[in-house]
């Protein structure tokens, strides 16, 4: 995938914290973006950076992450809106004390997409709801669908089926985009 004209940097982001060194990343990047510093894995080269996310796949530590591209179109029987490009997800969430508080990304008569912030111990009531697909950016803890519970953190995808009842509980900070199809 070749870079998009008029993108941002796409390189990785690495969290140094959570990085164990094991080098996995630099094996699956055939661009060669990134390289082992001070026995951690550093971003060398950023502009080799084709955004094909092998790196971040690789990562058993979960240490590394890039940014996301969110590209929404008007369908052709409505005028064309502008793309929403959303650099760093990080600007855009919010954490609650007194629970979630969901990010509008869109929301039209077709589809609704959120981003939500879960602090620590918070939750999203188990609760029936249209057809949607969740997918976790940061974190982890708990999705349950239909009173079966699943373990989720950064990179799982969940996709629920109409009317399905599902909920979210955060056993750390936890971040997720939840798009719902009406």
């Amino acid at each position: 995938m070749a870079k998009r004209e008029g993108m941002e940097n796409p390189a990785p982001r690495i969290d140094l914290e959570r990085c164990n060194g094991c080098g996995r990343c630099i094996l699956v990047c055939e661009q060669g973006v990134l390289a082992i510093v001070a026995e951690r894995a550093q971003v060398v080269n950023p502009d080799a950076c084709t955004y094909e996310m092998h790196c971040e796949r690789a990562c058993p530590a979960t240490a590394i992450s890039h940014l996301f591209l969110v590209i929404i179109e008007s369908p052709k029987e409505q005028p064309l809106s502008l793309p929403t490009f959303i650099s760093d997800w990080r600007e855009k969430v919010v954490f609650g004390s007194e629970g979630p508080q969901p990010q509008i990304l869109v929301e039209n008569e077709r589809m609704k997409a959120v981003l939500v912030g879960l602090d620590a111990g918070q939750r999203v009531p188990l609760h029936p709801a249209p057809q949607g697909v969740f997918h976790f950016v940061d974190g982890s803890g708990w999705m349950t669908v239909e009173d079966v519970r699943h373990p989720v953190h950064a990179g799982t995808i969940v996709i629920v089926p109409e009317g399905a009842k599902r909920g979210i509980e955060a056993d750390e900070r936890l971040v997720f985009i939840a798009v719902r199809v009406m």
